[in-house]
């Protein structure tokens, strides 16, 4: 247990490097639109609760431009009005509370991959 806790740390570490600490506002945009083409790829290959829980982070940001922010809340609207109530529920709850950091390790860890 202790050796995943350590690995759990290091690649926090690492994550916090790659954006260089503590990202400026122009960084986080760049983060914020790349999240939204995530997002929208999701949702063309039916991964509605990893699309609903990216738009719901996105739109708790409120130093996300504004035409990413209006593409959010369309995408999320749109899913909303096709998937179970739940699943938007589970996506608000999820991102009251994220910061970037979380954010990008729950996309490091769910986010569908390129198969070899």
């Amino acid at each position: 247990m202790e050796q995943h806790h350590d690995s759990i740390q290091s690649r926090r570490v690492d994550l916090q490097r790659a954006i260089g600490g503590t990202p400026r506002p122009e960084q986080k945009r760049t983060l914020h639109r790349a999240m939204l083409s995530l997002a929208e790829s999701c949702l063309e290959i039916g991964h509605a609760q990893t699309a609903a829980d990216i738009l719901a982070y996105i739109l708790c940001q409120i130093d996300a431009d504004s035409v990413t922010l209006e593409r959010a809340a369309e995408r999320f609207a749109e899913l909303e009005g096709r998937v179970c109530p739940r699943v938007i529920l589970d996506a608000r709850e999820f991102a009251a509370g994220m910061d970037l950091v979380t954010m990008l390790e729950y996309l490091l860890d769910v986010a569908p991959r390129e198969r070899n």
